[in-house]
């Protein structure tokens, strides 16, 4: 019932037909062209602008001001504790890894003992001499190459984050970097117009900067939700879910592409770029999910932020704050888990962190950092079993198999109620057309809807209100 009803919303064009966001504050002079190509027309152009652009005035504001006269100060005994609980977690990440290749030893050679008696001998130490032998022995290893690889895939638990490992390492110093809060953490994804990936739609940003949570019990993070003016008609919907008016974190701010990179280069020269004796003494981190995308889009827009090559995606060093760190999460799960189920929303599920309305950019910004600070909090990772390899291993692929026969669906009362509220009723003058019914069946939201500013500043000063 479920399955069939929304797929006849969809066919029916219900759903798939999508509008614009409606928009507060949008001035009837201010034009909005639909297509990629008024798009591409400002980005021509946006270089040009923002050299002559003004950044600095998130130091206009008083509370931020503060901040630069913060210095780091380090808590020894967190930090003696952070030791502690990576030199446990690689003693027991030696011994299960142990213990597993013993298992996994043993399941192989016991494959290789059927597959020789059941199929002949595979090729030993010494070449045959028979030509044709030594083929037949050579096409019978490429066969059971196949039965020992499907082993290892099958075979769990499997320690990809061992001890002397660079996975181990970058593991190690993300942890040491977000638990001794040491680090600024800007958070960032974009999301594009799938048509042509050289449109950018949306631009999520969120930031944790320990400085402004010294004394804090529940984390402050700065979240933006950016909704370029220029693609605003543009939807996404046959590669990826298109949420551009489901910000559950606030008010959506639209403003055109010259002063939505106005915007975003005033965060990252205000957070990313020191400018103090004491700001010196903070690392930063950008930080997202299979970052490198992102980043390059930034930089497309016409954001100045650092090369890759002057940028640490290893976190190989901590020791001085000399470059500015990538904390991917997906590189982090990878490194823990290996290469399966990767992705930001069954990650999120599979530590059983809440979360909605994904592929907004805003939102993916804001779990991804969420994400972060869970993986690297030696306490959450305790709760969350996130060092129980094999339980977590076991739940991964629990997951991908269910995923293999369940449908994802939406909950019945909410098709039922977005059906009825997009019902047409005859109108009441007489004659044949129809009118949209404003049903009391909508479904209710949370969202903060979108707002229309002329100007960067003004747009950021919003967000303090």
């Amino acid at each position: 019932m479920k399955r069939s009803l929304s797929k006849a919303m969809i066919s029916s064009g219900n759903v798939a037909k999508r509008t614009s966001l409606t928009v507060r504050a949008l001035p009837e002079s201010v034009s909005v062209s639909h297509g990629t190509q008024t798009y591409k027309k400002a980005s021509k152009t946006i270089l040009a602008k923002n050299r002559h652009s003004r950044t600095n005035w998130v130091d206009e504001f008083e509370q931020f001001a503060q901040l630069h006269k913060v210095p780091f100060s380090n808590d020894v005994g967190l930090e003696a504790a952070v030791e502690k609980y990576l030199s446990k977690t690689g003693e027991n990440y030696r011994k299960l890894s142990k213990e597993s290749s013993k298992e996994l030893n043993m399941k192989m050679q016991s494959a290789k003992d059927l597959w020789v008696q059941e199929n002949g001998p595979l090729p030993g130490p010494e070449p045959a001499t028979d030509p044709q032998q030594q083929a037949d022995l050579k096409q019978n290893q490429k066969m059971f190459q196949k039965v020992a690889n499907r082993i290892r895939e099958e075979h769990f638990p499997m320690v990809y984050a061992l001890p002397g490992t660079s996975n181990f390492e970058y593991l190690s110093n993300c942890i040491r970097l977000v638990s001794n809060r040491r680090a600024i953490l800007f958070s960032l994804d974009i999301e594009a117009f799938e048509r042509d990936n050289n449109v950018v739609t949306e631009i999520g940003i969120s930031i944790y900067d320990p400085r402004e949570n010294l004394h804090s019990l529940v984390p402050i993070k700065r979240n933006y939700h950016l909704v370029i003016l220029e693609s605003l008609h543009l939807r996404n919907q046959k590669y990826v879910c298109d949420s551009k008016d489901c910000y559950i974190l606030g008010e959506s701010l639209v403003l055109d592409l010259h002063r939505c990179v106005e915007f975003v280069q005033a965060l990252v020269d205000y957070y990313m770029k020191p400018q103090t004796l004491e700001d010196r003494t903070w690392a930063r981190a950008f930080v997202g999910h299979n970052l490198h995308g992102d980043l390059k889009w930034l930089r497309m827009l016409g954001v100045n932020i650092p090369e890759d090559g002057q940028m640490d995606f290893g976190v190989q060093s901590i020791q001085e704050n000399k470059q500015t760190y990538v904390l991917d999460t997906e590189k982090l799960y990878r490194s823990c888990y290996g290469n399966f189920g990767g992705n930001l929303g069954r990650i999120l599920r599979l530590f059983r962190i809440p979360h909605a309305f994904l592929h907004n950019a805003g939102n993916d910004a804001h779990y991804t950092l969420q994400l972060l600070m869970c993986m690297c909090d030696m306490s959450f990772r305790k709760h969350a079993h996130m060092d129980d390899i094999e339980d977590t291993q076991r739940r991964i692929k629990w997951w991908l198999n269910r995923e293999k026969v369940e449908p994802k669906i939406l909950p019945i009362s909410y098709v039922l109620s977005v059906n009825e509220s997009l019902n047409t009723m005859p109108s009441t003058n007489g004659n044949n057309a129809h009118r949209k019914k404003r049903s009391k069946a909508t479904v209710q939201t949370e969202f903060g809807g979108a707002r229309w500013f002329h100007n960067a500043r003004v747009a950021f000063e919003s967000t303090l209100e």
